[in-house]
Parts: structure tokens; C-alpha cells; sequence
């Protein structure tokens, strides 16, 4: 198997503000048509034909995926078969990429605070690891850094101080490397982009009504 993958920003589409342009999510308020011809505009970017998105739901379950089908409610996507391209919608949220060719394997994380504090990049690895994965590689895509991401005293209090700085910025990227490292992943590409800094990309915490950008990864036979 040979992995592909794209990330998507909000240049192309035909939403109209505050979604403009390329809003690929249908809850966010956005016209349902021009969210559907965003996808199609996405799939024809990425050079793929469709893709299975999830009802994201800031957690920790992930979903085995045989075929496309509509929107499990779940913040994971893993599959084993070819030509089935697992997507993940962002805007501040990290998506995390997980694959081993040799296994056959792919995942799509949606790890937001929530999904990173609770163990979802430790689950996807583990579910990696039930499909024989032996030398899994991640792909850390645009998502808040630390530089932006401001929280209340008390929910930085919960967290251990190496992921607070200034007090109350919390660092969900190292929270999703301590995983990975963890969990044994040695190759991380990182993009390194912060949704927040970076107008190319949706957030969130910048804009507040706002589209959604897409982490998509696939497998094609050699």
C-alpha cells in the first residue's frame, strides 16, 4: 500500500463570509449546497472521489471503517482497505494522521483539548497496533499552539505544568508528542502551522462563527 494525504485551507470554495470560501462542515451554519459543492471542490484538490467524515464529537472513540457511509458519531476514523479516504474537520483542533504501509493501516484523529487529554492519539496508536501495525509514522496537521490558546486558571490547574506556559496557554501539541513518543511513533511529521496565527486556515478562537478545514489520509495499491 502506498499512503496518501492533504490538507485542505479556506481558499477555493464557494461559502460565502463569515464561512468564506472553503468550508467543508455542514454544522456550522453554512449553506448545506455550497458545503456539498465544497467537497466536491475538496475531493478534486485532493485528487481523490470521496471521503468518510465523522460527527465529531470531542472524544476519545474511534470508528473501523469498511466503506463510506454517513457520519459515524465518534472523533477517530481507522481503516484497512485501499481507496477509502479517512477525513478530519478542523478549525484550532489537531488533526492527527497515523499510518503503517507495511500493515496496511490508516487512521484520522480529530484531537482537539478534550480528544488529546483524554488519550485519543494513545487509543489510535493501540488500534493501530491491532492491525499488526509494527512501525507506525504520524502526521501532526495545522491546528492552536500554545501561543494562543488561553485558558481560565482553573482549567490550567488540572493540567501538569510542562503543558502551561505563562500560566494559562496550554500546549495540546506537546500533550499529542508525549503520546506519540509513547506510544512508540518515532517518524512525526509536523506541519507546524497554528490555525489561530496563520489566516490561511479556519479558527475558531480567532473568528468564533467560522468554517472548517479538512485532514484527509488515504491508501492506494502499489
Amino acid at each position: 500500500m502506498r499512503v496518501g494525504h492533504y490538507i485542505s485551507d479556506r481558499y477555493g470554495g464557494v461559502s460565502l463570509a463569515p464561512y468564506s470560501s472553503l468550508n467543508i462542515a455542514y454544522h456550522t451554519g453554512d449553506d448545506p449546497k455550497a458545503v456539498e459543492r465544497n467537497r466536491q471542490i475538496l475531493f478534486q484538490k485532493a485528487n481523490i472521489t470521496q471521503a468518510q467524515f465523522a460527527h465529531q464529537i470531542h472524544g476519545t472513540q474511534i470508528r473501523y471503517i469498511d466503506k463510506i457511509s454517513s457520519a459515524p458519531h465518534c472523533d477517530g476514523l481507522i481503516t484497512d482497505r485501499a481507496n477509502l479516504p479517512l477525513a478530519i474537520m478542523s478549525a484550532d483542533c489537531f488533526g492527527v494522521l497515523l499510518y503503517d504501509e507495511a500493515a496496511g493501516v490508516i487512521a484520522a484523529l480529530h484531537a482537539g483539548r478534550s480528544g488529546a487529554s483524554e488519550g485519543i492519539v494513545k487509543k489510535g496508536i493501540a488500534k493501530l497496533n491491532e492491525f499488526g501495525a509494527k512501525n507506525p509514522h504520524a502526521i501532526i496537521g495545522p491546528g492552536i499552539h500554545v501561543c494562543c490558546y488561553e485558558i481560565s486558571p482553573q482549567l490550567a490547574a488540572q493540567y501538569p505544568k510542562r503543558f502551561i506556559k505563562k500560566d494559562r496557554f496550554l500546549d495540546i501539541k506537546k500533550i499529542i508528542y508525549e503520546d506519540l513518543k509513547e506510544g512508540g511513533v518515532e517518524s512525526i511529521y509536523d506541519y507546524n502551522i497554528c490555525t489561530a496565527c496563520d489566516k490561511r486556515y479556519y479558527s475558531y478562537r480567532r473568528e468564533g462563527v467560522t468554517g472548517r478545514f479538512a485532514t484527509i489520509i488515504w491508501m492506494e495499491e502499489r
